[in-house]
């Protein structure tokens, strides 16, 4: 399942899985691009961790993959970037 908003205009979008909802769910959120494959979750202006908790809240760098969710081929927050 995919919750979407109504975001303004981004330059790019991945999802993140939102936890505690039972169920696989996933947040499309503003993201910018550090280098391929490698996002800096955006989305300060529409994070309410007393609504929602993200995997990974706004401010962390994540490898992302392509995945199909609903029929559609997206970018997914897999995992926290290590550093190096």
């Amino acid at each position: 399942m995919v919750k979407d908003l109504n975001i303004s205009v981004m330059e790019n979008k991945i999802y993140v899985q939102l936890l505690e909802d039972g169920t696989k769910v996933y947040r499309p959120v503003p993201a910018n691009k550090i280098e391929n494959g490698i996002y800096e979750v955006a989305g300060f202006e529409i994070y309410d961790p007393e609504d929602e908790t993200w995997e990974f809240p706004p401010g962390t760098h994540v490898v992302v993959e392509e995945q199909n969710l609903e029929g559609e081929t997206v970018l997914v927050a897999i995992k926290e970037q290590s550093s190096v």
